[in-house]
C-alpha cells in the first residue's frame, strides 16, 4: 500500500492511504448458532448432490464464528477490488465517496513491528472488536501458529496504537493483551495521542 504523497495525515498524524483511493466500510459478519444450526439442518437433509456445497457454507460461517471467538483479526475474504476482515471491517481500493478513508499504522509502529508479517489490511486501522462487533479496536490478534509438543496453538497479538506485540502466547493471554491495549492504547486515541 501506498502512502498519500507529500505525507499527508489525520490529525493525530498517522498516514492516510491513497494510489488507489483505499476506504473502509463495516459489513455485518454477525453469525449466530441459529444461523449455523439452520445450515447444518440444511446440509444433514440435502441430497447428494448438493451435500458439498452445503457442507462448504457450513464450514464458513462455523469457521468465522471460530475465529471471531478466538479474536483474530485476518483477510478472510475477499471481494471485487476489496478485502475484508473477520470483524467486517473492508478496505476497498477505488472506494466511494461514502466511506471513511483508510487509515494506516504510524511509521513508527510500523518500525516496532517490522519482524511480524503483518496482512495489509492488518496493518489498517478502524478495527472491529471481536468477538463482539462493536466499538473499535487498536489491538488485534493477528496470527497463530500449531505447536505439537504443547498440542496447542500459540497467538500472536499486537498493539497498533503503541507498537507492543506478543509472539506465540496461548489465546487467553493473546484476548488479554487485547483487552488492556484497547484500555490503555486506546484511551489515547481519545486523547489525540498518536
Amino acid at each position: 500500500m501506498k502512502l498519500l504523497k507529500g505525507g499527508k495525515s489525520d490529525p493525530a498524524g498517522t498516514p492516510l492511504l491513497l494510489e488507489p483511493d483505499y476506504r473502509v466500510s463495516y459489513e455485518n459478519v454477525t453469525v449466530t448458532d441459529r444461523q449455523l444450526h439452520k445450515l447444518k439442518a440444511a446440509l444433514d437433509t440435502a441430497p447428494d448432490m448438493a451435500k458439498y456445497a452445503r457442507y462448504r457454507t457450513w464450514l464458513y460461517y462455523a469457521n468465522l464464528k471460530r475465529w471471531q471467538g478466538q479474536g483474530y483479526h485476518f483477510h478472510y475474504e475477499s471481494g471485487p477490488g476489496s478485502t475484508s476482515c473477520t470483524c467486517g471491517l473492508t478496505l476497498h481500493s477505488h472506494g466511494s465517496g461514502n466511506q471513511d478513508i483508510a487509515v494506516v499504522i504510524s511509521k513508527a509502529v510500523a518500525k516496532k513491528l517490522e519482524a511480524i508479517d503483518l496482512q495489509d489490511l492488518q496493518t489498517i486501522r478502524q478495527h472491529r472488536n471481536l468477538p463482539t462487533l462493536q466499538g473499535i479496536s487498536v489491538a488485534l490478534i493477528v496470527g497463530f501458529i500449531w505447536r505439537e509438543e504443547l498440542n496447542s496453538y500459540l497467538w500472536t497479538a499486537i498493539c497498533q496504537q503503541c507498537g507492543a506485540c506478543e509472539i506465540e502466547i496461548f489465546n487467553v493471554e493473546a484476548q488479554d493483551f487485547v483487552k488492556i491495549h484497547n484500555k490503555v492504547c486506546g484511551a489515547l486515541i481519545g486523547e489525540g495521542g498518536e
